[in-house]
């Protein structure tokens, strides 16, 4: 069965993306995780459409059609919306495979970390990582810059 086998992969990725023994290796990880959420938005929505297309004549488990016809356009409903959230993320991880690929690893040390994860920062809004700061505001001004065109999962 495909959908198991697609589990299995699912959790085998888990399993070997714990740690990385070279940062680098991301950037493919995050490519593969991006075409998977493709992939399963196209098969929720291909779900959904089999749960309401012509052929399929829906009962409730008490053999009852109409009831059988309205659990069919609920799930289809819920699939259709499962759909739309994995659209959402998936703009997230191509966002994030974007920033991945302007990287270039390097090796680096504990003390040349500090100063630039604290200076980076203030740019990132922790409320919504599709909304940036002006990386010129002061934290007190911080909630006056934000763009309020972005998107929050």
């Amino acid at each position: 069965m495909d959908g198991e086998e697609a589990c299995q992969a699912l959790r085998a990725l888990a399993h070997a993306t714990r740690s990385f023994d070279q940062p680098a290796e991301t950037y493919l990880v995050v490519g593969d995780v991006l075409g998977g959420l493709r992939s399963l938005g196209q098969v929720l929505e291909q779900l959904a459409s089999a749960h309401t297309s012509e052929s399929a004549i829906p009962h409730a488990e008490d053999g009852n059609h109409g009831t059988g016809i309205e659990e069919a356009y609920a799930a289809a409903a819920a699939l259709r919306r499962a759909s739309a959230l994995v659209a959402r993320a998936e703009l997230a991880v191509d966002r994030a495979s974007q920033h991945s690929g302007r990287i270039v690893w390097g090796p680096t040390t504990p003390n040349t970390l500090l100063p630039l994860t604290e200076s980076i920062a203030p740019r990132i809004n922790a409320d919504d990582s599709f909304l940036r700061t002006s990386s010129f505001s002061s934290s007190g001004s911080r909630s006056a810059s934000r763009r309020h065109s972005g998107m929050s999962l």
